[in-house]
């Protein structure tokens, strides 16, 4: 049987969510063979790369290149994503040795890092579900424009949700004040349209109702805190604009399980490998 087709450049070999307790620490090393990518998700510490220290936070995306020394720890709980790669050629490896080694990373790339990790997971149980061509390409994309780009707009954390309409105000406004109460009749006034022009003008943009499309951008985000935070599911409910009680009926609905069922079915995986290359065998290296 033929190997899957895989990225010329870069080559992704396995990634993981890991939680680290607080106190725990992967010692000094440095890899021969790969290099690695850890993001941080949540949580404090601290990381040393090649001998420069720098303040671990969330947000904050350290690139560990092959043959150069890094450990790090964290000084309270904290999770975060974790991906190790093979980078096949020259001229953007020597790229990404001239970039700083950490950035903080938002917006529309922490959304893609979160999505590629999950096309991973969704791949490794069902080969079919994802091309590994597809992962290895979109994290490359992100990988560059993230250490690289320095004039990119990071700002919209929603840059991933379908990009109809992105440029529309109203879209704005909603991804903006996605937890706040909001109403048809407000963003009428607000934007000083009739209800029904609002309707129509919206729906022409983007194939949705303003209220409708709100629905999507709040089960997006609720996806997310359900998938890389350890917040309550009450605590979630309100993040997005949501009753407890309604957050639970529309995540039955749309996803056909309850929050907490969603969490579950996706916590096994936590610490876990992720492997997308049969010939690569993690080593875990954390002390608690």
């Amino acid at each position: 049987m033929m190997k899957p087709l895989r990225d010329s450049q870069l080559k992704l070999l396995w990634t993981a969510r890991i939680d680290y307790s607080q106190g725990s620490r992967v010692e000094s090393h440095m890899h021969s063979d790969y290099d690695q990518l850890l993001v941080v998700l949540s949580g404090e510490g601290q990381t040393v790369i090649g001998g420069q220290s720098c303040e671990a936070k969330e947000g904050s995306a350290f690139l560990f290149l092959k043959g150069v020394s890094h450990s790090f720890r964290f000084t309270s709980p904290a999770i975060t994503l974790d991906y190790k790669f093979q980078l096949l050629d020259r001229q953007l490896r020597e790229c990404l040795e001239e970039a700083e080694p950490s950035c903080l990373c938002a917006g529309a790339h922490l959304a893609d890092l979160k999505r590629w990790h999950k096309m991973s997971l969704h791949q490794m149980r069902n080969p079919k579900a994802h091309h590994p061509l597809g992962i290895e390409s979109g994290l490359k994309g992100t990988l560059v424009t993230m250490l690289l780009d320095e004039k990119s707009d990071w700002s919209d954390s929603y840059a991933a949700f379908p990009s109809a309409g992105n440029d529309e105000p109203v879209v704005r406004y909603m991804k903006a004040h996605f937890s706040d109460k909001i109403t048809l009749d407000m963003l009428a006034r607000r934007f000083g349209f009739n209800p029904n022009y609002l309707i129509k003008r919206f729906s022409d943009k983007t194939g949705m109702t303003p209220i409708q499309y709100l629905q999507e951008i709040r089960l997006e985000k609720a996806k997310e805190y359900l998938e890389f935070t350890s917040l309550p599911i009450t605590e979630v409910a309100e993040k997005v604009g949501w009753t407890q009680e309604y957050f639970s009926k529309i995540v039955k609905k749309r996803l056909g399980q309850s929050p907490s069922q969603y969490r579950e079915s996706l916590i096994h995986a936590v610490g876990k490998d992720i492997i997308l290359d049969e010939d690569f065998a993690n080593v875990w290296r954390i002390v608690p």
